[in-house]
């Protein structure tokens, strides 16, 4: 028959016993407690700055790490035969908790008792499994998550330089990246840095083939186990393009004849965001199911907080280029000149989107070429000196089409004439958004980058945003327009009949906000917002959303 601790005298049984408080608090504890914990069985002592790690008898972290006293609180029941984990001075001691809720009469719960036995000598009993399998990795790459940078990159670098320090091979994270057609890639290898360094090159390169085992694994969710597999074997199973990309770049070391490969997918929030794989030589410790499952579980770890901080430096990046819109918007009521006013629009979109240099190539009227009115972040101090017809590669696309245009791949630009500065430059990644005045083409805004582009939509509607900035501000200094003079702007024309609420959305998609985010901000779904913008589109005789803003700019609607 099992007794109930909570009816017993703490000092009369041979067991240790804390009672925590409906803070989780400890306001009791017997003799054999403070043996046991030390000052962790101390009066006052609070149960969520302890140090336990549940687990199951095996050593395996268990799925939500809460002290028992905690979760007694949180659910209302009693929690028996829990595993835990406890650091001392003198190593690590295993402990059986059984804790139950002592209650009012009205049913609220008062306390928690809290029973323990020291389950260490027979845990660590060399004939069983060794208690601190994949639990001490699991810890130590928690603890560097802890302390990362809040961005993906971050997290994910040192997950895997921690992990290479733990258990020798090469460790590979990929990160889903928002556009789910390309992934992100991170390498590590404590004991061998350069075919680190290989593998996050090669992903890099415009000609770079698809990882087939991590695209394997992040379509299916089920984790890739070869504990042993020949490389000639592991080689077929690569599809024709890795085969190719090998034999055209060599690795900068020989490859092993046998390989152990083990790679898991990585979750956040029930979806498979990334992968966490482990590549090593064949040894005496060969991967197993256990390693499946202690490495899927840092892999969740790493995977949700890579997550969280993409929503932290999406939500910053927003709150960015709000801020560089509202700046060129400012600028262009108020600077007198032209190119100041541009040079203030390549600022914000080097910054906001994070490339190397931009420019604004604008026509000239007296022999219609695109000739450089403003430039940023070029080495070169010979780019102003170019002019070019409106055909010239990849602008006549953007301007043909009238939508941005982006190119990768320096090969990409053999038929630029520019691509003698474009080679020294070293950019690799080019777009162009074509610069609208009444109908006409006033100009290109141009920006350039060394490394890839990774945009997403609103990445896009950003550079599109600024796009309408500019031709904006271009109009406004064609010849004959009163603000070019300094003098009173003319009469803005009669607004359409807007409701209150459309008034609001009008202002917030001048501002640049998505649909998303309006909805956000007049709590309303974003499919109720798409139809009131949907609706405006048609009352004011536009086609899409940065018209509208440049329109009800340029009227004075808002």
């Amino acid at each position: 028959m099992l007794i109930d601790p909570s009816a017993l005298d703490p000092e009369m049984v041979p067991v240790a016993l804390l009672k925590y408080d409906e803070r989780g608090t400890v306001t009791t504890s017997n003799g054999a407690a403070k043996v046991l914990l030390g000052p962790e069985a101390a009066i006052g002592a609070r149960a969520q700055d302890s140090d336990w790690v549940l687990t199951d008898a095996a050593g395996w972290p268990a799925a939500e790490n809460i002290h028992p006293a905690l979760s007694v609180l949180r659910s209302g029941r009693a929690r028996r035969n829990v595993v835990a984990r406890v650091p001392t001075q003198a190593g690590d001691m295993w402990l059986r908790v059984d804790a139950v809720p002592e209650r009012s009469e009205t049913g609220a719960i008062e306390h928690v008792v809290v029973s323990l036995t020291d389950l260490t000598q027979i845990l660590t009993d060399v004939r069983l499994p060794k208690p601190t399998y994949g639990a001490s990795a699991i810890a130590a790459v928690t603890d560097e998550i802890v302390k990362s940078e809040m961005h993906p990159k971050a997290i994910l670098e040192s997950a895997i330089a921690t992990l290479s320090k733990l258990r020798a091979g090469t460790w590979v994270a990929t990160l889903v990246n928002k556009d789910p057609r390309s992934m992100s890639l991170l390498a590590a290898n404590d004991a061998n840095p350069q075919i680190a360094h290989y593998l996050q090159d090669m992903h890099l390169r415009p000609d770079a083939p698809t990882l087939t085992l991590s695209a394997q694994v992040i379509e299916t969710g089920e984790p890739v186990l070869m504990p042993s597999v020949p490389m000639g074997e592991l080689m077929a199973r690569m599809n024709q393009e890795v085969r190719t990309f090998i034999d055209d770049h060599p690795p900068p070391t020989p490859l092993v004849e046998h390989m152990g490969i083990l790679i898991v997918p990585m979750h956040s929030r029930s979806s498979v965001v990334g992968t966490l794989g482990l590549y090593e030589p064949r040894s005496s410790n060969p991967l197993t199911q256990r390693d499946v499952k202690w490495i899927g579980e840092v892999a969740d770890r790493v995977g949700l907080a890579a997550d969280n901080a993409q929503l932290y430096v999406d939500a910053v990046s927003r709150l960015d280029r709000l801020t560089a819109l509202r700046s060129v918007q400012l600028a262009i009521s108020e600077s007198p000149d032209l190119r100041l006013t541009l040079g203030v629009i390549l600022d914000q979109a080097v910054q906001a989107l994070s490339v190397d240099a931009a420019d604004v190539l604008l026509v000239d009227a007296s022999d219609g070429q695109l000739s450089v009115a403003a430039s940023k972040g070029f080495h070169s101090t010979s780019i102003p000196d170019y002019k070019l017809p409106v055909d010239e590669g990849m602008p006549a696309k953007a301007i043909a089409g009238r939508r941005i245009e982006t190119l990768t791949g320096l090969g990409a630009y053999s038929q630029f004439r520019r691509r003698t500065l474009f080679a020294r430059e070293g950019f690799n990644a080019y777009g162009a958004v074509p610069l609208m005045v009444a109908g006409k083409l006033a100009g290109v805004l141009e920006i350039f980058n060394r490394a890839t582009f990774q945009p997403d939509r609103e990445w896009f509607e950003f550079l599109e945003a600024l796009g309408s900035d500019a031709a904006i501000a271009i109009e406004r200094f064609l010849p004959g327009k009163a603000a070019d003079k300094g003098g009173p702007a003319g009469a803005a024309s009669p607004s359409p009949a807007w409701t209150q609420l459309q008034k609001e959305i009008l202002e917030l998609v001048v501002e640049g906000l998505p649909n998303a985010a309006i909805a956000e901000k007049v709590h309303l779904s974003p499919h109720t917002i798409k139809f009131h913008v949907g609706q405006m589109l048609e009352r004011a005789g536009v086609h899409n959303r940065t018209e509208l803003a440049h329109k009800a700019t340029r009227e004075r609607w808002v």
